[in-house]
């Protein structure tokens, strides 16, 4: 196991071998502005890439709050603990890491396209130049070059075990970093140019910005421990919540799960409910009624497309429920071995949260239209600011609240839920 610093002289040494490629290209190779850009530009999408593979396998607490991430699959996903193994290698992917992951690529994918277009695409434009038959020979090594080292850097990363106590933002916010530094220097580089700022200038511009973005990156270590000991906050100092130990055993507990019929038929629910499906079909359900009336034919087009948003969210709602519920079951030790916790515990990947007695005593029971249809009971409580959810339990689940069953039966009608919290996959 290497050290913090072992680690950062590593990765200096990387970044500038990957750094001097350009460097290389622009004073041996001849390279142009153009040339220079265009690397640095796949650079960027080789770092986003890297910083995903590592946050895909980094076994850290996720440091967001899973409440943010309530949405449609989002928040089945953030809302999970517990890890996948792959076959072969000693790796695991930790589901709660697949939202921001997610949600990183999606931000990133638009500024490195933003930052080509503008960066790569305006200078060209602007300089009337296109790349020799030599040139784009030489860029294409260099491309290879850092694509190369970037994947060093995820190799060493993994090889030396740094994932298993990073949370997945860690290598995401370095991620950005870097390409707000780089991306940086490929839009006001390109602004220079533009505003008809010597090649020279720009170029030294554009390499001194990018070689500071990524020493930056490098001694972040530094500024996060100097952040930590002093009162001054920078911004720096990172969040590193652990997870809580849960212990769950079958053997003298008693077991409650809920019914799979009602889960499906909650989750198509949970599906056209969404707020997104309810605005995208009923616009296309209005404009195809519309049109319908103002013209000969039928809107078809419009009509059909309101069906296929529909079928589309009852399946994306159908795996959302099924994710959060199919394989959850309740535990309640008996009162012979100390019955006073209850474990949620999906059977896929562990245990998931516990709550007290007293928490158990202060559960809400609920029918929902689907409970009705199903004769099942959903039992929820909030706690510390979350809401944890038991849905579509059968009617004889009465003693997992923890209240005598005369108060179990009393019933209210509710709606169905439109935005499940932390229901039965919160993490303790």
């Amino acid at each position: 196991m290497l050290t913090p610093s072992e680690r950062r002289r590593a990765k200096v040494a990387v970044l500038m071998a990957v750094n001097a490629v350009p460097l290389v290209g622009v004073l041996a190779l001849d390279w142009s502005l153009v040339a220079l850009l265009a690397v640095y530009w796949v650079e960027l999408g080789a770092c986003l890439v890297g910083a995903a593979v590592k946050a895909l396998f980094a076994e850290g607490k996720p440091t967001y709050n899973a409440d943010g991430f309530s949405w449609l699959v989002f928040g089945a996903l953030s809302e999970k603990r517990g890890r996948i193994s792959l076959p072969v290698l000693p790796l695991s992917i930790q589901v709660a890491n697949l939202p921001a992951i997610l949600m990183t690529l999606a931000v990133g994918s638009v500024g490195w396209a933003l930052f080509g277009a503008i960066g790569v695409g305006g200078v060209g434009e602007t300089t009337g130049t296109a790349m020799t038959d030599a040139e784009t020979l030489s860029v294409g090594l260099g491309v290879v070059a850092v694509v190369f080292g970037r994947a060093v850097d995820v190799g060493r990363y993994l090889l030396g075990g740094t994932y298993a106590s990073v949370p997945p933002q860690q290598p995401l916010r370095s991620a950005l970093t870097s390409m707000a530094g780089t991306g940086s220097a490929l839009l006001i580089g390109g602004g220079f140019v533009i505003a008809g700022a010597p090649p020279p200038f720009v170029l030294a511009f554009v390499l001194a910005v990018k070689l500071l973005a990524d020493i930056v990156g490098v001694y972040r270590d530094r500024l996060e421990a100097f952040d930590e000991r002093t009162s001054v906050e920078l911004g720096f100092a990172p969040d590193t919540p652990e997870w809580e130990r849960i212990e769950s055993s079958r053997d003298g507990s008693e077991i409650v799960r809920p019914k799979p019929a009602a889960v499906v038929v909650g989750g198509v629910v949970r599906g056209l409910r969404s707020p997104l499906a309810l605005v995208l079909g009923g616009a296309l359900t209005l404009f195809g009624l519309l049109s319908t009336a103002t013209t000969d034919g039928v809107a078809v087009e419009l009509l059909g497309g309101a069906v296929v948003v529909a079928g589309a969210f009852t399946a994306l709602g159908v795996f959302d429920w099924s994710f959060r519920y199919l394989a959850m079951e309740y535990r309640t030790a008996s009162e012979e071995i100390g019955g006073e916790k209850l474990v949620g515990y999906d059977r896929l990947l562990g245990p998931q949260w516990r709550l007290s007695r007293e928490s158990r005593a202060e559960m809400e029971r609920a029918r929902t239209v689907t409970d009705r249809l199903f004769g099942t009971e959903t039992l929820r409580v909030e706690r510390d600011g979350r809401e944890y959810r038991l849905p579509h339990l059968p009617p004889d689940a009465a003693g997992i609240g923890g209240q005598s069953p005369s108060v179990a039966r009393e019933f209210r009608l509710v709606s169905e839920p439109s935005k499940p919290h932390a229901g039965n996959e919160g993490r303790g």
